[in-house]
């Protein structure tokens, strides 16, 4: 029977950074394939509504994994909060902004395909604990 050494802090952050990564592409690749099922069902304007629907909620998290994991080796456990904080505040601020162009700027608009696409990419983070825990 082999033991394993626990991973060191910096291993750690690796692992997780590496994991939450991953997790985005699995969003990002999810709302691909819904949006392609869209165009050949509906159309372009719900395909590409779902697209900024899943746009407005996926950009926010790669900055907050940005915020979070941006940063080489460990830190002091106050920077980490810190960087919690801000990167949430950020996501907030900036998935109000996207949505708030999108129906500014998008025209026309299948609201309800939107909606499909960002309560989807939200939901989605139902996954994590799988991606995660690997």
């Amino acid at each position: 029977m082999s033991v394993s050494k626990p991973l060191t802090a910096t291993q750690l952050l690796v692992a997780k950074k590496r994991a939450v990564f991953r997790f985005i592409g699995i969003q990002i690749a999810i709302s691909v394939a819904v949006s392609l099922v869209f165009l050949l069902w509906s159309g372009a304007i719900e395909s590409y509504s779902f697209v900024l629907g899943a746009t407005a909620c996926i950009l926010p998290n790669i900055y907050m994994a940005w915020r979070v994991f941006g940063h080489a080796g460990t830190r002091p456990a106050k920077e980490v909060v810190r960087s919690f904080y801000r990167g949430e505040a950020g996501k907030l601020v900036m998935t109000a902004v996207i949505l708030s162009l999108v129906f500014l700027l998008a025209k026309p608009l299948a609201h309800g395909a939107l909606f499909a696409g960002f309560g989807l990419a939200i939901l989605s983070h139902w996954l994590s604990p799988l991606v995660l825990k690997q």
